[in-house]
């Protein structure tokens, strides 16, 4: 519903950029009816969008890993593998006496997948990981980092997109009768036992006094998917190597007991968060993605915005200051960015946008509606940003920051639009998804700046 009055309208045609068409910014979305009903709406004013490369972003400490091999018809080919240190059980680690080996598995739980998971079944293969990636210093790795890792392939196992179905397993237990158990979704990947033997149970035991040692002597594993076996369009799995314990290496092996007799046993080699690095490589080779990044528009048509570091959008609101000219008793009730997605969206949209800007040092910091210390805060998902299905489209409550710029209380160095939450120092890896949005030149889903006022006059 339009709620401007004809000589209103007289006035801003000369200063904002109208759209005669139809289409999907029509839609209501959502807005507080007593404003709706109590106030005017200007939904005409321009806004620049232009969408840009990240540069890289951190890929430990974070809250999941990612695995995978993703062909996008518009953002292209993204593949992720994980390197990976061990810790020990304890230092000065020993097996008991006379250790024989049955099995070792690399066991890491599945959180989510996205891509496509009718049509695609992946190989996930493990390597020995060959440099140091174990650190004692708090090391942060980037997403720009190629690992190196040996050629032999020390086990592999089929990735199942069907993550949330829970697995049956042995339970071994010592001193009692084994059983079974019912476990989460889990990779769990079988390897060279021979290997281990050697490598792990067999080492001297001066490689074994602390992690540091025994991370400079055995580097770790490298997991990634074969690509070239990789059917249908693939797609990207998190995973769990957060949660204490949740991925590790598990040893099944039997020793001699003070009586002559064999024990059972396990031994696990946690994997942390601080010691599990994501390899990201994103290849845009003639893609959509590829001509809009390339592009010398300052006003992109649509918008590619992509996870994992992939891009963000700068947005501009050029004539924000012509609102003036409705008066100066005009007190703004509601003001909000809409963004429509495409049509041509093959995969599911990301579920939430973020927004932040810049202060005078180009750092990244809340707009007012988002940020805790503004006497406006209204908690942290007041800003919105979460993707509406039934209107196709993501709003952003941005009432105090406009109105901030309108009344000249801050200076819009730069405005941005994410995947990821800036504040977030474990969040960087959380979003795997993308989506195609209207740019501020689209003519069938652009985006508007949404400002409902009062005159009080």
């Amino acid at each position: 519903m339009r709620f401007q009055k004809s000589d209103l309208l007289t006035l801003l045609v000369s200063l904002f950029i109208f759209t005669g068409c139809e289409n999907p910014s029509s839609i209501g979305l959502d807005v507080d009816p007593d404003i709706e009903l109590n106030s005017k709406l200007v939904d005409t004013s321009t806004v620049v969008t232009k969408l840009l490369k990240r540069d890289t972003i951190a890929v430990n400490y974070t809250d999941q890993s990612v695995l995978g091999y993703f062909k996008d018809p518009a953002f292209g080919e993204t593949t992720a593998s994980i390197a990976m240190a061990l810790t020990m059980p304890s230092t000065n680690y020993k097996f008991g006496t006379n250790p024989i080996i049955d099995s070792a598995v690399l066991v890491i739980p599945y959180l989510n997948f996205y891509g496509d998971s009718l049509n695609s079944t992946f190989t996930a293969e493990v390597r020995e990981l060959n440099e140091v990636l174990y650190n004692e210093s708090q090391k942060v790795y980037f997403s720009n980092k190629t690992w190196d890792k040996k050629a032999t392939i020390l086990g592999s196992a089929t990735l199942k997109t069907s993550y949330k179905d829970s697995i049956t397993l042995q339970d071994i237990r010592t001193g009692l009768s084994d059983t079974v158990k019912k476990v989460p979704a889990q990779l769990r990947v079988k390897l060279d036992a021979n290997f281990i033997k050697s490598k792990i149970i067999e080492a001297d035991s001066l490689k074994k006094v602390s992690n540091l040692t025994f991370n400079n002597y055995f580097n770790g594993l490298y997991l990634s998917v074969n690509k070239s076996a990789t059917t249908g369009n693939g797609g990207l799995f998190g995973l769990n190597t957060s949660s204490s314990g949740a991925a590790r290496l598990e040893i099944f092996y039997r020793n001699t007991n003070t009586s002559g007799g064999l024990d059972t046993l396990t031994s696990t080699f946690n994997i942390t968060a601080a010691n599990a690095a994501t390899e990201l490589k994103w290849e845009t080779n003639g893609t959509a993605v590829e001509t809009a990044l390339a592009s010398n528009t300052t006003n992109n048509d649509l918008l590619y915005l992509k996870g994992l570091g992939g891009t963000y959008i700068k947005v501009n609101f050029p004539y924000l200051q012509k609102l003036k000219a409705l008066g100066s008793n005009v007190t703004i009730n509601r003001a909000e960015l809409v963004f429509y997605i495409d049509d041509n969206n093959d995969y599911a949209p990301l579920d939430r946008l973020r927004i932040y800007r810049w202060d005078i040092a180009h750092r990244p910091q809340y707009v007012p509606d988002e940020n805790p210390s503004d006497a406006r805060y209204m908690g942290p998902n007041f800003v919105g940003g979460f993707y509406s299905k039934a209107n196709k489209a993501y709003t952003v409550n941005l009432t105090g920051y406009i109105q901030d710029l309108m009344r000249g209380q801050l200076k819009d160095y730069g405005t941005f639009i994410s995947a990821e939450d800036f504040t977030s120092s474990t969040g960087s890896l959380n979003n795997l998804g993308r989506s195609i949005l209207g740019g501020g030149s689209n003519t069938n889903y652009k985006v508007k700046l949404r400002v409902f006022y009062t005159d009080q006059k």
